[in-house]
């Protein structure tokens, strides 16, 4: 018996391929709705077509072109970016994961261990307490992953606060934009078109979110008015993070397993889960495999965002205009 605690992409994705090889598993998802809220850009490369074939309805937008600005420069890079409806895609996810017989339970909280095989969980549809056995537990519940905190897994690791908003703005819609420099202190900010007139405006940082983002959203779109909100927490890779401990695994945000360069996890976390059924079908030691599969990358991109969190305005206008340069 494997439970899942989470119905994002990472904790869907791997019941799919856990349930395909003939695993009984349960996800436990605490919200009555898989994909809500919304806490994600959305935006993947076409490279998520290693692990499975998107359907239409889950793409909102196909983007060829990025426009990178510092404070004093600009330029244009072609890319071949998928702009996703999240709230379609964890749906898309979990259908594959239901569909391969993994058993989904909404409105299921995590709220701790019962024993070495067992958890306890709170039914919030009639606020009942449930004991659960599990023989194999997965945290797939995010940067503040109860699992982590219950199993003794709970690390230094750092989030970045990541505040996101629709907002009315009208801009090619076959490109995003991103923005380097000292109003984006520690990462960056983006703007992506969702619609003609509808982009997904938002920032990271460690701190003063909310004013760096209102400077932000008033220089981009002339005003400080947003449809909705989409915020989240985007964890900073830690490769120091212990993601097993006896049968407890963690994946996706919950184990940092995110580019630091961009705030990517989607496809980190897919990778993931394909370590991770191996692991658990297999009896393979989760810490070690994944630093061998996965941990060179995250680390490459760990180093990189250290020494572009050192960059003046001036040393991203010069590396603006080297990316420009015929060479």
């Amino acid at each position: 018996m494997i439970t899942i605690v989470g119905a994002g992409p990472a904790g869907s994705y791997l019941a799919y391929l856990l349930a395909k090889q003939g695993n009984k598993v349960t996800i436990l998802e605490e919200h009555d709705r898989i994909g809500s809220p919304v806490q994600c850009t959305g935006i993947v490369t076409h490279s998520i077509e290693k692990f499975f074939k998107l359907k239409n309805e889950v793409i909102a937008k196909k983007l060829d072109k990025v426009i990178v600005v510092s404070k004093n420069n600009k330029i244009t890079v072609n890319v071949d970016e998928i702009v996703m409806w999240r709230d379609k895609f964890d749906r898309f996810v979990a259908g594959m994961a239901e569909d391969a017989g993994a058993e989904i339970l909404l409105n299921h909280h995590f709220l701790g261990f019962d024993g070495k095989n067992s958890i306890k969980v709170k039914d919030k549809k009639n606020n009942k307490i449930k004991k659960l056995n599990a023989g194999v537990i997965v945290g797939a519940d995010g940067p503040y992953s109860a699992v982590a905190k219950a199993a003794g897994m709970n690390s230094n690791s750092k989030n970045y606060i990541g505040m996101q908003a629709k907002a009315k703005l009208n801009m090619d819609t076959t490109a995003f934009e991103t923005y380097f420099g000292n109003d984006f202190p520690n990462f960056f900010g983006w703007c992506v078109p969702e619609s003609e007139d509808t982009v997904r405006l938002g920032i990271g940082c460690f701190e003063n979110a909310q004013e760096y983002f209102y400077k932000f959203l008033k220089n981009r779109t002339g005003k400080k008015d947003v449809l909705c909100w989409e915020s989240g927490l985007i964890p900073l890779h830690n490769p120091k993070k212990i993601i097993q401990k006896d049968n407890v695994y963690l994946i996706g945000d919950a184990a940092t397993q995110v580019k630091a360069t961009t705030g990517g996890g989607i496809i980190p976390s897919l990778k993931a889960a394909r370590t991770l059924c191996d692991c658990i079908i297999n009896n393979k030691d989760y810490n070690r495999e994944f630093k061998e599969q996965s941990g060179k990358e995250l680390m490459m991109h760990l180093r990189i965002r250290n020494m572009l969190n050192k960059f003046s305005d001036e040393d991203y206008d010069r590396l603006l205009r080297l990316m420009d340069s015929e060479k």
